[in-house]
């Protein structure tokens, strides 16, 4: 066995984390404090030395991974992976987080506190999420063997990821698991077959 080294950022703060608005497969750019994280992140990089880095296909987390790169002072191949991209939200893309409770309350409700039971029309569900981002993360795995990759996505993916590898039941994700902060991270060692 081989093991992959892991190093799962969420991307620096961005103009609508600040606004409380679903982002999703859109973006909006850094803000003044998620450049400024960025920054720091490069000294984190620094300490871990990664051999590669590997970002969604999003700008944020591309932005994110290069000014944390530029910081570090170091040349990494940067590669794009869309199934690291956030989960897909849809009609809530865009808009403030009360605005959607406003608008859907049920379906709000459901996502905050039923996870795994959560569906609406146009926006993707929690299983889905988990099981795009676990296979990445494999493949990644396989792609990488004993190599060290800083990975740079999303919060809610994030949170399916580690729901799966701490075998969490989804329904429990949000009451047991926290989401990184932007560029926090979390080590982990998948193992892959020689």
């Amino acid at each position: 066995m081989k093991r992959c080294e892991l190093y799962l950022f969420r991307h620096a703060q961005t103009q609508w984390n600040l606004e409380r608005r679903f982002q999703g497969h859109q973006d909006s750019p850094l803000s003044e404090f998620g450049i400024e994280q960025s920054k720091k992140m490069g000294n984190v990089l620094e300490a871990i030395n990664p051999d590669v880095l590997i970002t969604s296909t999003l700008k944020r987390t591309k932005e994110t991974a290069r000014i944390a790169m530029e910081e570090w002072g170091q040349i990494r191949e940067i590669v794009e992976m869309d199934a690291l991209k956030e989960a897909y939200f849809g009609p809530w893309e865009g808009i403030t987080i009360e605005q959607v409770k406003q608008t859907y309350p049920n379906a709000f409700h459901q996502h905050k506190t039923n996870p795994h039971l959560f569906q609406l029309e146009g926006i993707e569900g929690y299983e889905q999420i988990q099981k795009r981002a676990t296979d990445a993360l494999k493949q990644i795995a396989i792609d990488y063997p004993s190599k060290r990759v800083a990975v740079v996505t999303h919060g809610l993916l994030l949170l399916c990821v580690l729901a799966a590898i701490r075998e969490i039941p989804l329904q429990l994700a949000r009451e047991k698991i926290e989401i990184p902060d932007n560029t926090q991270y979390v080590r982990i060692d998948w193992l892959v077959e020689d």
